[in-house]
């Protein structure tokens, strides 16, 4: 950049209106949003610019991004949760047993964005990955999804963990209680951050909290950690998107007679078909049939 007082940065730790940057130097700096607009997340790419008389810089722009986890709050408006991402990786242990609907919609989101996903089975020492669970993991891993078990507490596969989550950005995503955080902590100097994050926080107020932080992973990765969720809706614009979220449904949905079929009521699907012969398993029909109404349901929300 032209100025001496600008920088590019990248967001690392995000807490209302306090974000801690890191700079292209590897050096870490607090900073500020300047004005209301701009609303940067953790992985976004920023500008950012010293001024006279204010102790930490200012984040002045959002760089374009590659791509945004994107989702709908609770009163339907399109919030982003993290930016430039290679994959999604869906966290589930038992306790809370898992979500697969929650499961779909997150891996979905991947398909829209166009990068990889896969799912970390936590927990494994407690031996509750049994022959259903199993069976639906098949399901995934027949897609094309990667499946790996792991135990923070026998250190059992994080080495595999590790080599797989390499030179790339990903985020760790599901329900509270997962073991997300523990993960992390297990592949990463997770701690040095995380304590310099809580810091700058307190400077926002006692009650404000970290919402992710984006953290170094040996091998030139890097994964956000990211606040736990009990369900989560993709933007999605109209219902006739949703099939993008399925692969096997979509590739099926390509050989259907008619080109806006939804794969539910018409006469004649190819989708329908693929269902009936197993070609395409009936819970992952229904998780899409449900994911459906409820872009319905959103949009019916929007119009009144």
């Amino acid at each position: 950049m032209n100025s001496k007082n600008k920088h590019e940065a990248q967001i690392i730790s995000t807490y209302s209106r306090r974000m801690l940057v890191r700079t292209d130097r590897n050096e870490l700096f607090p900073a500020k949003i300047e004005g209301k607009l701009l609303k940067p997340v953790c992985g976004d790419i920023v500008e950012i610019e010293k001024k006279h008389n204010e102790p930490d810089f200012i984040i002045t722009k959002i760089l374009p991004r590659k791509n945004s986890l994107v989702r709908k709050n609770k009163y339907e408006n399109k919030e982003i949760l993290a930016s430039n991402l290679s994959e999604i990786v869906v966290v589930i242990g038992n306790p809370p047993s898992p979500d697969w609907f929650l499961i779909d919609r997150y891996i979905g989101s991947a398909e829209k964005m166009q990068i990889d996903a896969s799912i970390i089975c936590n927990k494994s020492d407690l031996n509750w990955i049994d022959d259903s669970i199993r069976s639906n993991l098949a399901v995934y891993s027949k897609i094309g999804y990667k499946i790996i078990e792991c135990s923070t507490t026998q250190d059992k596969n994080l080495a595999e963990i590790k080599d797989y989550l390499s030179k790339k950005t990903t985020i760790l995503v599901g329900q509270s209680g997962v073991g997300k955080s523990s993960i992390i902590n297990s592949l990463s100097e997770y701690s040095n951050l995380k304590t310099q994050s809580i810091s700058l926080a307190k400077k926002e107020g006692k009650h404000t909290t970290v919402n992710s932080n984006l953290i170094d992973l040996p091998n030139d990765g890097y994964v956000i950690d990211s606040p736990g969720v009990r369900d989560y809706l993709p933007d999605f614009n109209h219902e006739n998107e949703a099939s993008i979220s399925f692969k096997e449904i979509h590739n099926f949905g390509l050989d259907c007679k008619y080109n806006d079929c939804m794969h539910i009521k018409e006469q004649e699907c190819v989708v329908k078909f693929a269902v009936s012969e197993g070609k395409i398993n009936e819970r992952r029909y229904e998780s899409y049939k449900r994911l459906v109404n409820k872009i319905k349901s959103s949009e019916n929300k929007k119009n009144y």
